[in-house]
């Protein structure tokens, strides 16, 4: 009991025998400097200095980790690289060690997901340890926060997304004979489906895109009362039911869309209601700070559920209790103006709103578009138009006419892109439905017809085809789209390729970079991809295509779009450089998720999924043998109490 303890001394004597053999290892490493006199040291030195060191992975003949997927060289790797380069070299290494410990994180909390969402149990202790250790690394808490806001929308790969990697853009190249319905708009549609779901009217919208935002926001509205389906085919109907629900108590799930959080809040500002309102990664570093200052106006308050953090997920406390006018302040959303303006019929006490207008005297386009089908609808509200206002007054009285079938315009963006094709690929493309009246409709047609298209709206629809030679657009379409309509920048910058093919294309690129940051190094990039090279000269970028035989590495990496109408326009740049990679096509299901099937199916295409072809077995089936016994059929079993 009281004796010496024999082990521990053999397990200090065994400790501090290796650490002396460390701390001579050690010893030798310092004695082995340059200029020592040890050739051996100096020689492994200088071949360090002139190769790219060997890793011990190379050295076994197995796969190297930090071996690119994409097959393409790494930067910096050149003979005789100073301390500088190696210091990038490593740095490049960590960063993609770094990208591979966030994946594998990602695969592991995806297994702790139901139905795509985590526990908030779970969430709440792995930010609790993450801000514990973060305070101990620096002082910034909010970038902290951020952090892990961003480590936490990380979504891991499919297996069929590791193996491929990429998506591989390359259309046939024969003229296209497009002949198709337009999509419909999806912004319109949830304004008219907000209407009657808040109304109780029955309606029925046809040829939809069934995109996220749209389905997200179906969901939202009946949880606050709407009585709202959808069908495979694009038909989204409204079965009517009493209108918003009073007294609301429940959470809500919007999505990624901020539009579907503007028409959840302005239509429960007007009666009594609390709420938790939850959203997908997109919407958790959305600014809500000028709206929760602006609430209280209302008789209503916002908190975060997130300490310190603007975004979602939120709590909504609605007391019903209105003032009798209220001033939007001009730092909000535009389209939260447009969710205020389509729910002032529908609350409880009549509110006079007024908005800001811009310097030219002019609305935002979507309230601008709410007030119109609030008049269409039965002339629900008034606008009167002041100096530097516009005053918005529900009518005492009027009621909600909404026909059987809205006929809804076409989606000006998703559209927009599918007229171009002809322009990249030839023949011509025929869209039915209604061209909208609108001011992004309108300057998408005019950057459509001066970049060489012939196109025409009408009636019986929209057509667009290629007579000649195409043109870049001008550096001030460039700049007027970028200001108003970023958009339709992708669009312009393909078509500036195309143009580059024949003909010298000079681009704005430094004046589009004052107006984002970013959008310089986005073009490049695009560019590259498409089979050219930027040279800057006397303030403007010169597009130079690039021959077959020049070594350019980037249309060999997948490019990662950060939006879909750049994935829209990466698709048309695929005609002038074929198989061009494509990391992230689902960046497309926000906005047009039957595009791909449109894509896949040229030159004469369609929206519908291609269905799996049946395989046929060759072999032919097994035939059933019945045995019987050897002296023929075997008399039945007597059933239970009948023995004699």
């Amino acid at each position: 009991m009281g004796g010496r303890d024999f082990r521990r001394e053999d397990r200090g004597e065994r400790g501090n025998g290796r650490d002396g053999n460390r701390d001579e290892r050690r010893s030798d490493r310092r004695r082995d400097r340059p200029g020592d006199g040890n050739a051996r040291n100096d020689f492994y030195r200088e071949r360090r200095s002139e190769a790219r060191p060997v890793s011990r992975n190379e050295a076994r003949g197995t796969f190297d980790r930090t071996a690119r997927r994409d097959d393409a060289p790494r930067p910096f790797r050149r003979e005789n690289s100073g301390p500088r380069n190696r210091d990038l070299e490593a740095i490049m290494e960590l960063d993609e060690e770094l990208l591979r410990m966030v994946m594998r994180r990602a695969r592991m909390l995806a297994r702790h997901r139901t139905a795509g969402r985590l526990d908030p149990a779970v969430e709440k202790a792995l930010r609790t340890s993450w801000e514990e250790k973060a305070g101990r690394i620096g002082r910034d808490s909010r970038l902290a926060r951020d952090l892990f806001q961003l480590v936490q929308a990380v979504e891991p790969l499919s297996r069929a997304e590791e193996e491929q990697g990429y998506f591989n853009l390359a259309p046939q190249l024969k003229p296209v004979g497009i002949n198709l319905p337009a999509p419909a708009d999806g912004m319109t549609a949830r304004m008219v489906l907000a209407l009657a779901a808040a109304s109780g009217r029955t309606t029925a919208l046809r040829g939809l895109a069934l995109s996220d935002g749209l389905i997200d926001g179906l969901k939202a509205l009946n949880q606050v009362g709407g009585q709202l389906w959808w069908e495979e085919d694009g038909s989204v109907l409204s079965r009517g039911g009493k209108g918003l629900i009073r007294n609301l108590d429940r959470v809500v799930h919007v999505g990624d869309d901020a539009f579907n959080l503007w028409l959840v809040i302005a239509f429960c500002l007007g009666m009594p209601s609390r709420l938790k309102i939850t959203g997908g990664e997109a919407l958790r570093f959305i600014d809500l700070s000028g709206l929760r200052r602006f609430l209280p106006s209302l008789g209503a308050r916002m908190t975060n559920v997130i300490p310190a953090q603007d975004g979602l997920p939120i709590r909504l406390e609605c007391s019903g209790i209105l003032p009798s006018e209220m001033t939007l302040p001009s730092g909000l959303s535009p389209r939260f103006a447009a969710a205020l303006t389509l729910a002032l019929p529908f609350w409880e006490s009549r509110v006079r709103l007024r908005l800001p207008v811009a310097p030219d005297h002019r609305l935002p386009a979507a309230v601008e578009q709410a007030i119109a089908l609030l008049e269409s609808c039965g002339g629900l509200v008034r606008v009167e138009r002041e100096a530097s206002a516009v005053a918005i007054t529900p009518v005492e009285g009027a009621e909600t006419c909404l026909p059987e079938e809205y006929p809804l315009a076409a989606d000006a963006l998703a559209s927009t892109y599918i007229l171009a094709f002809p322009a990249f690929a030839g023949g011509e493309c025929r869209l039915a439905g209604r061209w909208p009246d609108s001011p992004f409709a309108g300057q998408a047609l005019d950057m459509l017809k001066e970049c060489g298209l012939t196109v025409r709206c009408g009636a019986d629809g929209m057509y667009s085809t290629r007579e000649g030679a195409c043109a870049a657009p001008s550096p001030a379409t460039l700049l007027a789209a970028a200001k108003r309509f970023p958009d339709l920048l992708p669009l312009g910058i393909a078509f500036a390729a195309l143009a580059a093919r024949g003909r010298e294309v000079l681009l704005p690129l430094a004046e589009l970079e004052t107006l984002n940051a970013g959008t310089e190094s986005l073009c490049s990039g695009f560019l590259a991809r498409a089979g050219f090279t930027t040279d800057n000269a006397e303030g403007e970028t010169r597009v130079i295509p690039l021959s077959d035989d020049t070594e350019n590495d980037a249309p060999r990496a997948a490019w990662i779009s950060p939006s879909a109408p750049w994935a829209m326009a990466l698709s048309l740049a695929a005609y002038l450089k074929p198989h061009i990679r494509l990391a992230n096509p689902g960046v497309l299901t926000g906005l047009l998720p039957t595009f791909w099937n449109f894509y896949n199916s040229l030159p004469t295409p369609d929206f519908k999924r291609r269905a799996a072809q049946e395989t046929v077995d060759a072999k032919p089936a097994r035939r059933r043998i019945i045995a019987q016994g050897v002296y023929g059929e075997l008399p039945s079993e007597a059933s239970s109490g009948d023995d004699d």
